[in-house]
């Protein structure tokens, strides 16, 4: 940080050794800071509502409340101010319900590294919203004053009586003009004020008014004795019989009207950069809900049209695919906005090609200089990318916890199974030496069922140690494209010769860093899941592709942490009777299987947990009845070494 940053920081931590380092990391970030400890629920009351900040940084566990009550508490003072919870042991499901209470971030303490990062970005967003409402309240002020100077503007009138030319100014028009009252009003001394082209150009409208009954309005500029004014002058012609007519007139004095217009413009210049500037989604709406206006980044975040939307009700227009839960937040929302309170609710939206999107959403109203509400707006923060990415850890987590419990029960298991299978083994060979036996001859099938239930479980714990061992890789630059030529010539031997295979390949190299066995496990698993999911398939079909993509052309894009600019993308697609949407997000979950007894439930979490652990990733799309595509994201290399 270049310059150093002013920080108001109200530390809600019992442990003052976890106070300090909070206070030491954001100094050594270039924040300048004043800040004050809060151990005790008596004494956060007091700093909370006596002073003001501009963060509010907690531990979760404190000795007589807890962050829940600091997120409620500071929400109820300052619903825009941003509160990071800083703690330890923090249940990973208790995440989504505080941010939906109102908690900007949650880190532990052993990241407190990552803390000034967090509290910049949430400071920044802060300000920036205090200066948007800031634009917004100037921008209604300017709109009040435009209405009220309207209402008190200087107009003068005057009528000319013709064939008399019998004149009568209003005294207004005299201070307009700066004549003095004593001045015989004559029109040709108002024309007198005005610039040359203006003069020519008044006795030509006059001329034509005198001939017809007709009006006219214009925007001249008079040489007062007070200096030039701007004026609008409107003329009408009204005629009483053959012989006589009148014209009647007004000169409205704009001068200073125009100033503040001009003044209105810049503000509304400094709003329109504000508003579509910002890194926020925003919405101006009416008290109905319908849509005036969207910013830049509304457009960009909704890939919705502003001419589409404009004039629909939001709820219903944008969010109209959005699950009923988030549509229920939303309306209660706008209901508490119309009651003149803020309101901050975390919500789901669908694109129209089905990809999911999350915002962390805030309702707030605007009012007029008098406290009544003109306006409704909603401000929309994408959070797309930490959904995934919270997402993307938690299932780590859960797949390296379960792989080191698994892993631990399966080798006790397999010291079991050892002599078990061997003891059978010896049965089996001895009872098959006296086959005439008539009871041993009845006892061989269920030697053989017992044999088979004890290779089934020896293969069942071989695929948990091999799941709990993704960590302990060997990667060697390799090609993708010869390994999988080779798994397709190994399972076509024992897969159905009924299968249609489509391989799009291509003829480059596909170069990437990853363990040889892995990778034939991938594939392997692949290929046998196709298969089994085509077995009742009339004409079965498996199309396989490989080729190069770019992280930003590509549905990558919205994963949102890749870290590559390149990936191979191996495509795995069958014509089988796909997968129901109510299971589709548990496919990768260690031990469910949709095959029953036939299948472990460890084929697909292996592939997710070493593309994770290769810097790939792994998606699947799925229609009942129309078959399965599971696309896999290789890191490309670009050469072999």
């Amino acid at each position: 940080m270049d310059i150093q940053k002013k920080l108001n920081v109200l530390v809600v931590e019992d442990s003052l050794a976890s106070y300090k380092a909070i206070v030491s990391v954001l100094q050594n970030f270039g924040f300048s800071i004043f800040s004050e400890r809060a151990e005790w629920k008596a004494e956060f009351e007091q700093r909370i509502t006596d002073e003001t900040w501009d963060i509010v940084i907690s531990d979760f566990y404190l000795p007589d409340f807890d962050g829940r009550y600091v997120i409620t508490r500071v929400k109820e003072v300052n619903p825009d101010l941003p509160v990071i919870l800083v703690t330890e042991f923090l249940p990973e499901e208790a995440a989504s319900e505080f941010l939906n209470l109102g908690a900007s971030e949650f880190l532990p303490k052993s990241s407190i590294i990552k803390l000034p990062f967090v509290v910049n970005r949430e400071l920044e967003a802060y300000r920036l919203k205090l200066s948007q409402k800031k634009a917004w309240d100037m921008l209604v002020h300017g709109e009040e004053l435009l209405t009220r100077s309207q209402k008190i503007s200087h107009l003068g009138h005057f009528e000319v009586i013709f064939p008399e030319k019998n004149t009568l100014w209003s005294l207004e028009l005299y201070r307009i003009l700066g004549f003095d009252f004593g001045e015989i009003p004559l029109m040709e001394k108002v024309w007198s004020l005005l610039d040359e082209p203006e003069h020519d150009h008044i006795k030509v409208v006059w001329e034509e008014l005198l001939k017809d009954n007709h009006s006219k309005e214009m925007i001249v500029t008079l040489n007062t004795k007070l200096g030039r004014k701007k004026v609008n002058l409107w003329l009408e012609a009204e005629r009483f019989d053959d012989f006589r007519y009148r014209i009647f007139g007004t000169i409205h004095d704009i001068s200073d009207l125009t100033e503040l217009e001009h003044s209105i413009q810049v503000n509304e210049q400094l709003f329109k950069g504000i508003f579509n500037n910002s890194s926020q989604a925003i919405f101006l709406l009416d008290l109905q809900g319908h849509v005036i206006r969207m910013n830049r980044n509304a457009v960009l975040s909704f890939e919705r049209d502003e001419t589409d939307i404009q004039g629909l009700e939001l709820i219903r227009s944008v969010f109209s695919n959005s699950d009923e839960e988030s549509i229920k937040k939303l309306t209660y929302g706008m209901k508490l906005a119309l009651k003149n309170q803020s309101f901050e609710v975390f919500v789901s939206y669908s694109l129209s090609d089905g990809r999911e999107k999350y915002f962390d959403c805030d309702f707030y109203p605007l009012t007029d200089p008098s406290g009544k509400i003109i306006y409704i707006v909603l401000e929309a923060k994408d959070i797309t990318e930490k959904i995934v990415l919270e997402r993307a850890y938690a299932q780590s987590q859960k797949l390296e916890a379960l792989g080191t419990f698994a892993g631990g029960i399966a080798h006790d298991f397999n010291n079991l199974l050892t002599p078990m299978m061997a003891y059978v083994s010896y049965l089996n060979s001895e009872w098959s030496k006296n086959d005439a036996n008539e009871s041993i001859k009845k006892s061989l099938p269920a030697i053989e069922g017992i044999s088979k239930s004890l290779d089934r479980a020896k293969n069942l714990i071989q695929q948990i140690l091999t799941y709990s061992k993704i960590d302990n890789s060997v990667s060697k630059q390799l090609d993708l494209r010869e390994q999988l030529l080779q798994v397709l010539q190994e399972v076509r031997v024992v897969s159905s010769n009924q299968i249609v295979l489509f391989t799009d390949l291509g003829n480059e190299p596909a170069y990437v860093n990853a363990d040889p066995i892995q990778i034939f496990q991938i594939l392997s698993n692949l290929y046998e899941n196709a298969v089994f999911a085509l077995q009742e398939i009339p004409n079965p079909k498996i199309t396989i592709s490989l080729s190069k993509v770019s992280y930003e052309k590509s549905e990558l894009l919205h994963v949102g942490f890749m870290k590559n600019t390149e990936y191979w993308k191996l495509g795995f697609a069958d014509n089988g009777s796909g997968i129901a949407p109510e299971i589709i997000e548990k496919i990768f979950d260690p031990f469910f299987t949709t095959k029953g007894g036939k299948g472990t439930g460890l084929g697909l979490p292996i592939i997710y947990g070493i593309m994770v652990k290769m810097g790939g990733t792994i998606l699947v799309n799925s229609s009942l009845g129309e078959g399965t595509a599971f696309d896999l994201y290789f890191p490309a290399w670009r050469t072999m070494l």
